[in-house]
């Protein structure tokens, strides 16, 4: 069986990534996780492989209800009566990690999900052996040791409840500050071995997606950035049919996230500085921040040939395909990045993961009749505003201040993006101010676009604030003393303006 697992060159009426495909397939078990990792890794597979291990059945053998309910008695005693006796005879989802029922307590549908069992030692270095004899030269690097010993790593991951049990209660005490809806744990039938939560209605992303709904994809590129840049966690194992979007709401729901990733605080800011250069087309910038996001510090040398990397590297050509720009550039960039004899973080290859699925799912949605969007760059601002909005607060803080500043070059972009939507619309002339100031009128009066006057007055007090934290300190005592106040004055004005918009 080892010896004959191999990709054979492209022949006519063959495609070497619907070989590579069926072989995992035919093997199942932990090559289906592999494959699993392998979705989206641009830095290893061209495009015919990553097209063709997408259409892999997902569907992993479940947990036996009767194992189930017997972990539940186990774990919740009397509480778990009611939840045994409404378990549904089938899963509601069955994962490489988890398999959920729906039951009901208290009278409320509830998500009932526990573990998979772990894959063995021995299994695992059965399959480490096996993979070896994958054939074919475009294959040969997923076969690599750093490759296999992050798979091993991205595995073990998610074999305990207990990381995404700490993940979803810190998330329930900030629930009403995120702009995606995360499960909220039923903390009373919730243990390390069994996580309950009230289950949500929805449609599921996919379905969105092959109906051309451009915007659904929109709404998991704020998920994805969002986790980065204010949870400080990149998932893992991004479904698209983990994802849904209940009738009448515009707030995505995730109904599961198990293989979560915690980014180090040291290097989130870094992380928002290199989405936001490769936003803005920054090439310089995007090298520094990516060198940092690997190894932790700026080397000269590696920058300079990480930038000669990227700019002999070809492009993935798409044919008839068309693929939003930004998540291109990502793409490249991590190629480019592969390339380095470097180790990489398993959070950043996850991050870039996801990005390049978001390129992917959107150039679906465009396929099915969809708008062509940039997604990533549309779910960006959202993000930045948010984020603004909610730190506001915080700039008081000198720390906060020079750490922001210094750090977030995000600000800066998200600023001149607001400032300068506004001024195309008033080049467009879309925009007007109407304001009664009659004796009889108890509040002024705004005609169709004029809610833009708060968006430009947030990009200018942000350029403004943002230049006094960067230049404020070359000035001399008595006026540092101006500035300080000029700054509080700015904060000042900024809250009071986001918080009408």
């Amino acid at each position: 069986m080892l010896g004959a697992f191999e990709v054979p060159a492209r022949v006519e009426g063959t495609s070497p990534g619907k070989k590579l495909r069926d072989a995992f397939e035919q093997l199942g078990g932990v090559y289906l996780a592999f494959a699993e990792f392998l979705l989206w890794r641009a830095d290893l597979l061209g495009l015919d492989y990553l097209t063709a291990l997408r259409e892999l059945p997902r569907t992993v053998p479940p947990v036996p209800r009767d194992a189930v309910l017997k972990t539940l008695r186990l774990e919740l005693g009397e509480r778990a009566d009611e939840l045994i006796n409404e378990l549904s005879a089938a899963p509601v989802w069955s994962t490489l990690s988890r398999t959920a029922y729906l039951s009901a307590y208290k009278g409320i549908r509830m998500v009932v999900q526990v573990a998979q069992e772990p894959v063995s030692a021995s299994a695992l270095a059965e399959f480490e052996e096996g993979i070896q004899y994958l054939g074919n030269a475009d294959v040969s690097r997923v076969t690599s040791p750093v490759v296999l010993t992050e798979f091993r790593t991205w595995l073990r991951q998610a074999e305990s409840c207990v990381t995404e049990r700490s993940y979803l209660e810190v998330l329930r005490t900030a629930s009403e500050q995120t702009m995606v809806a995360y499960p909220m744990l039923a903390e009373e039938i919730t243990t390390n071995a069994v996580l309950c939560w009230p289950w949500i209605e929805g449609e599921p992303v996919s379905a969105l997606v092959r109906r051309g709904s451009v915007e659904a994809v929109t709404q998991v590129a704020v998920s994805v950035l969002e986790q980065f840049c204010s949870l400080s966690v990149v998932d893992a194992e991004l479904d698209w049919d983990a994802m849904v979007l209940p009738e009448g709401s515009q707030r995505l729901v995730v109904r599961r996230v198990s293989r979560p990733l915690a980014v180090p605080s040291s290097q989130v800011n870094v992380g928002m500085k290199y989405l936001a250069a490769v936003l803005e087309g920054r090439t310089s910038l995007a090298v520094q921040t990516l060198v940092k996001l690997t190894v932790g510090k700026s080397t000269a040398k590696m920058e300079a040939d990480l930038l000669g990397l990227m700019s002999a590297l070809e492009p993935e050509l798409k044919v008839s395909l068309w693929f939003p720009e930004s998540a291109a550039s990502f793409e490249s960039n991590w190629r480019a990045l592969s390339r380095l004899d470097v180790a990489r973080p398993l959070y950043l290859n996850c991050l870039h993961r996801n990005l390049i699925g978001m390129g992917y799912w959107t150039a679906e949605a465009v396929a099915a009749g969809g708008e062509k969007t940039d997604t990533l760059a549309a779910g960006h601002w959202p993000v930045v505003e948010r984020m603004v909005k909610l730190n506001a607060a915080r700039f008081l803080q000198p720390a906060v201040l020079t750490e922001w500043s210094v750090g977030l070059g995000l600000l800066g972009f998200g600023a001149m993006r607001e400032a300068n939507r506004f001024a195309e619309e008033i080049r467009d002339n879309s925009v007007s101010l109407e304001v009664d100031l009659g004796a009889g009128s108890s509040k002024a009066k705004r005609q169709a676009g004029g809610s833009s006057g708060s968006s430009v007055l947030i990009g200018l007090l942000l350029i403004g604030l943002l230049g006094i934290l960067r230049w404020g300190g070359m000035f001399p005592g008595p006026q540092s003393a101006v500035v300080a106040v000029g700054t509080v004055v700015l904060l000042a004005l900024f809250w009071a303006v986001a918080r009408v918009r």
